[in-house]
């Protein structure tokens, strides 16, 4: 049995064993692509995409990213109720 004397110094007498194979990854169709559970939905029009579940209601324009009256209040309410530092 070794101490930590002898693993700070180098000299273990004892080495790991040889390390185990990795895994194989299940085979896919040659044309499929890997796609997670989400871009699945989406694809198939039961799950909206991520912005529409934010409730964030903005805008681009020429002065940059204008987010609605609403979304504003909104945010300054959570900030009062969650504050982050």
């Amino acid at each position: 049995m070794s101490s930590l004397k002898d693993f700070v110094r180098h000299e273990l007498n004892e080495m790991p064993g040889p390390a185990p194979q990795p895994p194989v990854p299940p085979a896919r169709a040659k044309n499929e692509k890997p796609l997670s559970e989400a871009a699945r939905a989406q694809a198939r029009q039961i799950m909206k995409g991520a912005l529409y579940y934010t409730q964030a209601e903005a805008h681009a324009s020429t002065e940059g990213w204008v987010e609605s009256d609403e979304t504003v209040a909104s945010k300054l309410r959570s900030k009062e109720e969650f504050p982050q530092g």
